[in-house]
Order: C-alpha cells, then sequence, then structure tokens
C-alpha cells in the first residue's frame, strides 16, 4: 500500500529534524526537485541532500515545529 501524501510530508519535516539528508531524499520522487528562496534553482537528486548538509552547518540547531497540516485532496499538502 502506497503512502497517503501527509504521511511523506510528515517524514520529510522529521528528516530535517533529524538532520538527515538521506531520509529527506527518500522522501522526493525519482524525477523530485527542491527550491527555495536560497537556492540558485532547482536541486535534485545529490545536491538536495548536499544543500540540506550546508543548512545545518550554517544553522546547527534547524529544526521546523509544524502547528498544522492540510491535505487538499489532490494529494498536495500545506504545512503550517
Amino acid at each position: 500500500m502506497s503512502q497517503k501524501p501527509v504521511e511523506i510530508a510528515q517524514q520529510y519535516f522529521n528528516a530535517w529534524n533529524q538532520h538527515d539528508a538521506a531520509a529527506i531524499l527518500a522522501t522526493f520522487a525519482e524525477n523530485g526537485t527542491y527550491a527555495d528562496p536560497a537556492t540558485p534553482g532547482l536541486l535534485s537528486g545529490p545536491a538536495i541532500g548536499a544543500y540540506a548538509q550546508a543548512i545545518w552547518e550554517a544553522f546547527p540547531d534547524l529544526s521546523f515545529d509544524i502547528v498544522s497540516v492540510v491535505e487538499n485532496g489532490s494529494d498536495l499538502v500545506c504545512a503550517e
């Protein structure tokens, strides 16, 4: 049975909080990409893990506190 999008999102945030780059990558589809305002563009594959490592080096106590999660029924998840 495949996982629900909200379960994958929770694994993604858990991986960030555990500073586990491999676990972050495991939440992405084979050709998945990542971007945020600090990236030079779309990142994929090992570049996502390297970016996470660089963030943790700059902010060693980085963690996310998830206040609420909403799944919209179209395989999209929004987290606050």
